[in-house]
């Protein structure tokens, strides 16, 4: 009895390690899922150089460009040129002032004239005997006779018919030469040629 009882032991045990060797092998087995890669097919892609059907009407547009600028320019200046049309500068017509001659304030010297043919009457028709025959001056002004005729005449104060005023008298006043008298009193004098009667003259003082 005891001898079957060691080979019963015996043979579980022996089932017993068959049992574990089979569970350790059936362990030792990788159970992890296989993932499979798949392999990157590398293809060398040949660049096809691709002809641009624009590149060429680019590259003349980029050419062309300075030349359109240019003519925008000039076309530019074209119309800038025509709105303002050339107007000739005309330089602003200056008038000339003449300087003013300021007449002198203080006294004047008048002259009077014995024509020539003065000796003959008719002179008197005219009342051209002396020239000017009546003369407005100033106090303080000068009268100056000048006998251009060839006969000798007087230039004497008053008047044929009342005779000499003896305000002033030339006495005989040959030809080319004059006689002058300064008037300091405002009135009226009248004067004649003592030679010649008809001829007479005046002067008004004021």
């Amino acid at each position: 009895m005891a001898g079957i009882d060691k080979a019963a032991i015996v043979f579980s045990i022996a089932i017993a390690l068959v049992g574990v060797g089979i569970a350790v092998v059936g362990d030792s087995v990788d159970y992890t899922p296989t993932v499979t890669t798949p392999k990157a097919t590398t293809q060398t892609t040949e660049t096809k150089t691709q002809t641009d059907p624009f590149a060429d009407i680019v590259d003349k547009v980029k050419s062309d460009a300075p030349k359109v600028a240019e003519k925008e320019v000039q076309l530019k200046d074209k119309v800038a040129m025509e709105e303002k049309p050339m107007v000739k500068e005309e330089k602003p017509m200056v008038k000339e002032e003449k300087p003013m001659v300021k007449e002198p304030t203080g006294p004047k010297t008048h002259t009077v004239d014995i024509p020539k043919g003065t000796s003959v009457p008719g002179c008197e028709e005219s009342n051209a005997c002396y020239l000017p025959a009546n003369l407005k001056i100033k106090a303080g002004d000068t009268v100056k006779w000048i006998n251009v005729d060839t006969a000798a005449h007087t230039v004497t104060g008053g008047s044929p018919a009342d005779g000499p005023s003896g305000v002033f008298d030339s006495s005989l006043v040959m030809a080319d030469a004059e006689f002058a008298f300064t008037f300091d009193k405002a009135g009226s004098y009248d004067y004649f040629c003592m030679v010649h009667p008809w001829m007479i003259g005046s002067v008004t003082v004021n």
